[in-house]
């Protein structure tokens, strides 16, 4: 596939290889497909959310609120599989 490119575009995929953590163009379009992915999975969050979120749990961190977590995974998969067992 052959595509222009804005040069706005052209720009930051070319800070991209100047940093040296990817190699080629195609690598920089991977990796910004892959982020697009995980946001389109996980979802997004409204602007300034996550950082509202972290700063709360970096309050809860100071106080001592904590949670183990294992035991938030083992959480989290039992609550899968019960939404999957609802689902089917």
């Amino acid at each position: 596939m052959n595509m222009t490119l804005s040069p706005e575009i052209q720009k930051l995929i070319d800070a991209r290889l100047k940093s040296g953590q990817y190699h080629t163009a195609e690598d920089v379009v991977a990796a910004g497909l892959g982020c697009l992915g995980q946001q389109e999975h996980l979802g997004e969050f409204a602007p300034g959310e996550l950082a509202q979120l972290i700063a709360v749990a970096d309050a809860e961190i100071e106080r001592g609120v904590v949670l183990d977590g294992e035991e938030v995974f083992r959480e989290l998969r039992a609550l899968g599989n019960k939404q999957r067992g609802h689902a089917g």
